[in-house]
């Protein structure tokens, strides 16, 4: 299957894995000093809709309990990544609240409402659609479930990748108290409290509530007096408010129901993307002059000629030629002094706009030392609010059958403004006309709501075990968007002449109904069990432009079906294996900010997935080994290509082709004795494009302009690194009297990867390079304050060894002259106070 006519990755990586795992079985102490712990503890995971233990659940999971993210010092869901095989999660440039994950080399990196993620997020079972706003804040987290590759039968559409499902804590019907004080560098300060009730009644309820600040990792030289939006804090500053509630009624013997609140407020000042590298040759032309006026032959703007020509089509003219110096009309609009611009003359302008950052960002520009510092008056926050309520209601209605329903509503508000081109991002609204900035630089203003009903019928008979349900969902959405960029040269100014916007609404609905049973035979000492699962799902997705002077609307309707069968065989009580097929699907559907004349539906992903993993646990319980090799293909990939447009190019969704990924996961827990306790991840990857039909406008990759050719060969899947590794010690000293004592270290390797899926000229500054990450914690537990107190207090740090590499960046910049990137943040360290009474 896997034989490609030249020595196979997947063979040689499992080699490695399976040798390498030898070597981290020493043999644990036959005893154990007292408070130690002495065997492994078990996990349940809910992945598959039913309590069961991880180890019994024939799927590549992998799972964080409260205490693992604690002991980790994982404070926001997506930092699970580091310690996942084949897990990256990246957060999207010019925003600190939208996250884009990745399992097992698929992503969506468009980051818009119309458009469907690969990876499915959940929060208590509740679909969450959209990767805008998922570095949310929960406030009460009991456990994280990372489940990869395609989940089509139980999860349904857009976890081609895989999923993530995220618990949080149900009350626990006690009085108790929990306070988390945490204190760090960066003026970093965390509060967190929980209380819970007593039962009364059958009723209980939990609250909890998460403050936290942080000043940013990248110096802002601004003053406010030179800001145009008045903020001056640091890049990548955070300011958030989380709130979780959590009501639990035991309303008969039979029947439940659990309602929970989310909150999020968070104010943000975006990671800064910065220049890794700026060619003045693409800037401004050969005959560059700043003393001079724009004119042939004397002041060559090159791209800024461009922009000039837009502002005059604002200004009411009617552009002759694509570039301003080459129409006497728009040579004397640039050149004459202009009240909108302060009394300077656009062409004035637009060289302190457009030749000022970069110029400047000449002197500065270092791939290999990202800049620590930078003064840019175009600089604006971002606000993110969430707001999510469910319930769930269970019956009981015998020992054989539950029948669970899970309704759900949640909205979610976000005020964006991105800087893509290094040069800072200027408030137009704050401003007026006539005043602009280079490339990509704009304000999105985005709005979400959904609704969805999902009834689960779970139960047993005799020899079989299922799981049934009907599945409903419904979506609206808006994002006004104003952007100044030059991928949209004179036709932009829709609101002319104050500033361009372009708005569309979205209106969703899903529909699904959904099966799995699993069938163990009266054979081979019951060690056999067979799993079928199918889900039809039904997708109806419209969308309407509304920008000014432009209407379109749109609608199509989709619909698939998804399955999987799962073969898996107890070998004993200690090992089992289990051989899985699925297949799972994306969407269809539109791209919101893709022009009228370009405007097309693209048609549905899907993936057919062969999997074989191990489960293992052996030496009394004190060593546990989970392994999986895996084999994916994929049809009509959807993916974002350029195409012109009257207003120059734009962005279209496109179904350009087929891949196949493949890989292999390890996983190694070992109780190695004495306290000593080893954690081990690996993860490999090898995916490729088997056809990529790319549209080519300009002819520098297809050899013609305006003409389709198969890249494959030249090409690459975006945040797929080929080898992670995370290797974990954790040791527990003797119990002391006044409490106990642990000590953790974790090293996280990523060996790099790309952000675009071509090759360009810039990718070696833009390049997510090979990185490792230290980081270590030191805490004392179970020191006893009064009768029915516990106090504990940790000292922590993060990226101890201050390793710099890029969170994210954009090569497809290149034919403009310039790239950039946003870096990950410094060294971090702090101290963890926490109370707990009960």
């Amino acid at each position: 299957m896997f034989y490609n006519g030249k020595r196979n990755p997947i063979a040689t990586a499992t080699s490695i894995v399976v040798l390498g795992s030898v070597g981290l079985m020493p043999t644990v102490a036959t005893a154990q000093e007292q408070g130690r712990a002495t065997a492994l503890e078990e996990v349940l995971v809910t992945a598959q809709k039913r309590e069961e233990s991880l180890q019994a659940a024939p799927i590549a999971i992998t799972a964080f309990s409260a205490s693992s993210l604690q002991a980790r010092g994982i404070v926001e869901p997506q930092d699970v990544a580091f310690y996942t095989p084949n897990m990256v999660a990246a957060p999207q440039p010019g925003s600190a609240a939208t996250v884009n994950y990745t399992i097992r080399g698929k992503t969506q990196t468009e980051p818009i409402l119309t458009i469907e993620p690969s990876v499915g997020i959940y929060m208590n079972g509740v679909y969450m659609a959209r990767n805008n706003g998922l570095a949310f804040e929960v406030a009460d987290i009991e456990r994280i479930e990372v489940l990869r590759g395609p989940q089509g039968t139980l999860y349904g559409k857009n976890t081609t990748g895989g999923a993530v499902n995220i618990v949080t804590s149900k009350p626990k019907g006690e009085f108790a108290i929990r306070q988390k004080f945490s204190a760090g560098n960066r003026d970093l300060f965390r509060s967190h409290t929980t209380i819970d009730t007593p039962t009364w009644n059958g009723f209980s309820a939990k609250l909890s509530y998460l403050h936290k600040s942080e000043d940013g990792y990248i110096d802002n030289l601004t003053t406010k007096a030179q800001s145009y939006t008045g903020d001056t804090d640091d890049f990548g500053a955070k300011e958030s408010d989380g709130i979780n509630l959590a009501l639990h009624w035991d309303i008969s013997d039979s029947f439940s129901a659990d309602y929970i609140y989310d909150q999020t407020d968070a104010t943000n000042m975006p990671p800064l993307f910065q220049s890794t590298v700026v060619d003045p040759g693409y800037i401004v032309g050969p005959n560059f002059n700043p003393t001079l006026s724009l004119g042939p032959g004397s002041n060559d703007l090159g791209v800024g000629d461009a922009v000039v020509n837009g502002v005059y089509q604002s200004f009411g003219g009617v552009p002759i030629a694509p570039l301003c110096s080459f129409d006497p009309s728009c040579v004397g609009f640039a050149n004459t002094p202009n009240a909108a611009f302060g009394g300077a003359t656009p062409a004035q302008t637009m060289l302190g706009t457009l030749g000022g950052p970069y110029f400047e960002g000449l002197n500065h520009v270092d791939a290999d030392d990202p800049l620590r510092g930078t003064a840019l008056p175009y600089q604006g926050n971002e606000e993110l609010d969430i707001e999510g309520h469910s319930l769930e209601l269970l019956w009981e209605v015998s020992d054989t059958l539950q029948i669970k329903s899970i309704t759900a509503y949640r909205e979610m508000d976000n005020e964006q403004r991105t800087d893509l081109s290094g040069g800072g991002w200027l408030d137009l609204r704050a401003v007026g006309s006539g005043v602009y900035t280079l490339f990509a630089n704009g304000g999105a203003f985005k709005e979400q709501e959904q609704f969805s009903q999902e009834l689960q019928f779970i139960g047993s008979a005799d020899r079989i075990e299922y799981v049934a349900g009907l599945y409903y969902f419904e979506e609206e959405a808006k994002e006004t968007r104003y952007d100044v960029t030059v991928f949209n040269f004179g036709d932009n100014i829709y609101e002319s002449p104050d500033f361009p916007v372009k708005v569309y609404e979205t209106d969703n609905e899903a529909r699904a109904i959904f099966g799995q049973v699993t069938y163990t035979p009266p054979i081979q000492d019951d060690r056999l069990r067979i799993t079928l699962g199918l889900r039809y799902s039904e997708d109806d997705r419209a969308l309407d432009l509304l920008h000014t002077g432009v209407q379109w609307s749109g609608s199509e309707e989709y619909d698939n079906t998804s399955g999987d069968l799962t073969l898996s065989y107890e070998w004993n009580d200690e090992v089992s294996t289990y051989l899985k097929y699925a297949t799972g699907y994306s969407a269809g559907g539109f791209h919101g900010r893709t022009s009228p004349d370009n405007q097309r539906p693209y048609d549905e992903e899907t993936v057919e997935s062969f999997e074989f993993g191990l489960k293992s646990q052996f030496l009394d319980n004190r060593v546990r080994i989970n392994a999986a090799i895996f084999y994916n293909e994929y049809e009509d990939l959807q993916l974002t290509q350029f195409v012109p447009s009257v207003a120059g190019v734009e962005g279209v969704m496109s179904n350009i082709g087929e891949a196949t990924i493949q890989g292999v996961e390890l996983e190694v827990l070992a109780l190695l004795g004495d306290g000593l306790t080893l954690s081990f991840v690996y993860g490999y990857l090898d995916a490729e494009f088997d056809e990529y039909d790319f549209f080519d406008p300009t002819g520098g990759t297809c050899g013609t302009p305006a003409t389709v050719c198969n890249v494959s060969d030249n090409s690459r899947f975006p945040t797929a690194a080929e080898n992670n590794v995370a290797l974990g010690l954790s040791y527990e000293f003797a119990p002391f009297s006044f409490g106990n004592l642990s000590a953790r270290v974790d090293v996280a390797y990523n060996d790099g990867y790309q952000f675009g899926t071509l090759e360009q000229k810039y990718d070696d500054v833009t390049d997510a390079e090979s990185h490792t990450l230290v980081n270590a914690r030191v805490a004392l537990t179970n020191i006893d304050v009064g009768d029915r107190g516990k106090l504990v207090v940790a000292a922590w740090g993060q990226n101890l060894t201050d390793e710099e590499y890029r969170l994210y960046g954009i090569p497809e910049f290149d034919q403009l002259g310039f790239a950039g990137a946003t870096f990950n943040p410094p060294r971090s360290y702090g101290l963890d106070v926490i109370y707990e009474f009960e």
